[in-house]
């Protein structure tokens, strides 16, 4: 499969993806706009591209696994930048495997729920300028979660479970925020 085939093949399966779940959202119509523009992942355009965020949670404990991200200096889900040639599953896949040194098909994965756009200033460590942030959210029981901490500890200070409370006092970043409230709303209540 050569590189305009495989780019094709994230374009197409997100263009299906917001025009089918996302439909008349205003985000959604950002994303359909940059995904016009093509060159989508982080080899392909450094400065604005996609990732996919696994955020896990504890919906019985209403708690989430979060941790404080070295590069960023920020308290953060788990994520990270969809490489060429994948797809969202694929790269989730992928990140589940390099940072929680997990099998990521051992989990159960669904298409993303929400979505964000992260202006990046941070040009000593980071060169991106743009985050296209596709949410995934993983239900799992924080009793049963043992991921490898040498893993953990390659981008993160230090990862840990926390409450509603503890999550909203540390995080300062607005869409990480934003996916606490979607996760309060849309599976702690249920």
């Amino acid at each position: 499969m050569n590189m305009n085939e495989q780019k094709s093949k994230i374009a197409s399966e997100l263009e299906e993806l917001l025009n089918s779940h996302f439909a008349n959202n205003e985000m959604a119509s950002k994303f359909l706009q940059r995904i016009e523009q093509g060159t989508l992942t982080k080899d392909e355009n450094p400065k604005s591209h996609l990732c996919a965020y696994f955020a896990a949670y504890d919906p019985n404990a209403k708690q989430f696994f979060i941790g404080h991200h070295k590069k960023s200096g920020l308290w953060l889900f788990n994520g990270g930048h969809i490489d060429s040639g994948e797809t969202i599953k694929e790269t989730l896949v992928r990140e589940i495997g390099e940072e929680w040194g997990l099998d990521g098909n051992d989990f159960e994965l669904n298409s993303p729920a929400f979505l964000t756009i992260t202006e990046i200033d941070n040009p000593t460590k980071q060169p991106c300028n743009f985050h296209y942030d596709l949410w995934c959210f993983v239900s799992v029981d924080k009793n049963n979660f043992n991921p490898v901490e040498a893993k953990l500890l390659e981008e993160f200070h230090e990862a840990d479970w926390k409450s509603l409370d503890e999550a909203r006092s540390l995080v300062t970043e607005k869409n990480t925020l934003l996916a606490i409230d979607f996760v309060e709303n849309n599976y702690f209540s249920q």
